[in-house]
């Protein structure tokens, strides 16, 4: 990395080259690359390469679809002389980038990028790093994509405009992207307190389910008649007409004025606009930079960092070891049931719940949208003996895949586990045991929804779908067990774009529940059909029973196999950053 000789060292001649910044960048890029050709060669790399292929499909259909969309909608426009029209995709593309942002996040860095600062750096070269690092995010790459299919609609129904075209919407492209790398690095810099944190948490819940809320409300396509009322429109109109002053002069509105000025032969006045769209993507690199380069100074945004310059010194007690001893006398073998090691457990889990913000998004969005869902079927006659399960399936997508990443908050804590006198079942045991309670009030907070809004649900639909949640959070837990173990994930509650599990266990997850559900579906369907519903509840016992049966056997074996794989579980656990 240095690329410096010892003799010009000693002379104190040494030169910084733009050779050895070209080295440091080849090096950096080849790093990235060693480290994750070599990860798909550690146990469970196969299953990882799995999941990244199986997930192409979903990927391309986000990205093509949407990209050949703009491409004929901007043709037509370009086609029909309605070149003002373009700002409609450039905002939806801009819009449809900030959303995958969001549902995808930033790529996750195979190193932690920080770790770079120890070396002879440049404050310049390290922004130019960083901002590298996020440049082939998912929604990044979608979102260039769409601006260049937008070009290329324009360009095939006016090909005089394909240098003009070009120009202003690759300038369009990059100020896309460096706001999102801006927006990212400052969001993450606003995250590093728990109080922001649940602030940008309560943000996220008002836009996000305000957002559904108005789908579910507006979209002609949930109503009875199918209509826009002419309340709706005119509510709309007099919205639009009031934000569209603000919006003037945003990169959209700017590289659409570019365009029109282009066709009507103003190249002054369209190089004047692409010069503004180009100011609008620097303005957005020097904040990114400004943020880059306090990092780069050595700030430390992590959790234990912010305790420590918080932590005030107390004066200790003398009295204090007789209490706590005194309390340990007295305390009970078991509470509500459960023995002190299952119970420390289960209180710690309720600790990370409440401060993971990502876990309390997951928990209160499904909820919220069965309210929604299910006040609009019963306001169609839907009944509710399969408004009921149905719901129930829908909330276990959120909590069903809490269980495969059960160490990922844990860090470097996780070697305690295998150093303190505790069996590892009953550390499993807890953890599972929070993902049931969760589950369960899930599932009464979706039965209260849809009693109130549908009618009481029959009583063996409500048991049967009751029977089916525990048995098949009892099947995904058995998977997620051993997949917390051998591939967790680290998370850093303070990182907006961590993922919260890898990507086969993601996969595993959601093919548990669907297949469940699906295999579910069949009797409930004949029951209906036949009206009925007499053997649901023998056929959901059965399947109960099995479950505890399966999931009992696999706890009884956790502390042998994760004793066997605690080398996988510290080598990400432990890693730094």
């Amino acid at each position: 990395m240095a690329e410096l000789n010892h003799n010009e060292l000693s002379l104190g001649k040494a030169r910084w080259s733009a050779k050895q910044t070209r080295s440091q960048f080849a090096a950096i890029a080849w790093l990235r690359w060693r480290i994750l050709v070599n990860s798909f060669r550690r146990k469970g790399g196969t299953g990882e390469l799995l999941g990244r292929i199986l997930l192409i499909p979903l990927l391309s259909g986000i990205a093509i679809g949407p990209s050949i969309a703009v491409a004929v909608l901007a043709g037509l426009f370009t086609h029909q002389q309605h070149l003002d029209k373009i700002v409609w995709l450039l905002w939806a593309t801009f819009a449809y980038c900030q959303l995958l942002n969001i549902q995808l996040g930033q790529p996750g860095s195979t190193f932690d990028p920080t770790e770079l600062i120890r070396f002879p750096l440049s404050a310049r070269n390290y922004i130019y790093i960083r901002l590298c690092f996020g440049l082939l995010s998912p929604a990044n790459v979608i979102g260039t994509m769409m601006a260049a299919c937008i070009a290329g609609g324009i360009i095939v129904a006016e090909p005089r405009l394909w240098l003009y075209a070009l120009l202003v919407l690759g300038v369009f492209a990059a100020a896309n992207v460096l706001f999102s790398r801006m927006v990212f690095a400052w969001v993450d810099r606003w995250l590093a307190t728990r109080r922001a944190r649940e602030i940008f948490t309560g943000l996220i819940f008002f836009f996000s389910l305000g957002i559904q809320w108005l789908n579910f409300t507006f979209n002609p396509a949930y109503s009875h008649n199918h209509k826009v009322s002419p309340e709706h429109l005119k509510l709309v109109a007099d919205w639009s007409h009031r934000v569209a002053p603000f919006l003037v002069w945003l990169p959209p509105e700017i590289t659409t004025k570019a365009l029109i000025a282009a066709r009507q032969g103003d190249v002054a006045h369209y190089l004047l606009l692409t010069l503004a769209c180009a100011l609008y993507a620097a303005a957005f690199l020097a904040v990114f930079a400004l943020r880059t380069k306090t990092e780069f100074r050595g700030e430390n945004l992590s959790d234990s960092a912010n305790a420590v310059s918080r932590k005030t010194h107390k004066p200790a007690s003398a009295k204090t070891p007789a209490l706590h001893s005194t309390a340990a006398a007295t305390k009970p073998e078991r509470t509500f049931g459960l023995s002190r090691v299952v119970f420390a457990q289960l209180s710690k889990e309720f600790l990370y719940v409440r401060r993971n913000t990502g876990i309390l998004y997951g928990l209160v969005a499904p909820v919220f949208l069965v309210l929604i869902i299910a006040s609009r079927f019963a306001s169609r006659g839907g009944s509710s003996s399969w408004v009921f399960p149905a719901a129930v399936a829908y909330t276990l997508l959120a909590v069903g895949t809490f269980s495969y990443n059960s160490f990922g908050l844990e860090g470097t804590g996780a070697q305690f586990y295998f150093l303190a006198p505790v069996r590892m079942r009953d550390v499993m045991f807890a953890k599972n045991l929070l993902n049931f309670l969760l589950a369960l009030t899930e599932v009464v907070l979706t039965f209260c929804i849809v009693s109130y809004i549908a009618g009481f649900p029959p009583v063996t639909y409500a048991l049967s779908a009751l029977l089916w949640a525990g048995a098949t959070m009892l099947l995904t837990t058995i998977v997620g067990n051993r997949r917390s173990i051998t591939t967790p994930k680290k998370v850093a509650i303070g990182r907006m774009a961590n993922k919260q599990v890898s990507q086969l266990s993601a996969l595993l997850g959601m093919g548990i529940l669907l297949g469940s559900a699906t295999l579910a579906a069949i009797p409930v369907g004949l029951a209906v059909y036949f009206n009925k519903d007499w053997f649901l509840l023998p056929i959901f016992a059965v399947f109960a029973v099995a479950a505890v049966y399966f999931y009992t056997r696999s706890l009884n074996s956790l502390d042998s196999f994760a004793l066997a794989h605690r080398e996988e579980l510290f080598a990400e656990l432990c890693k730094a950053g």
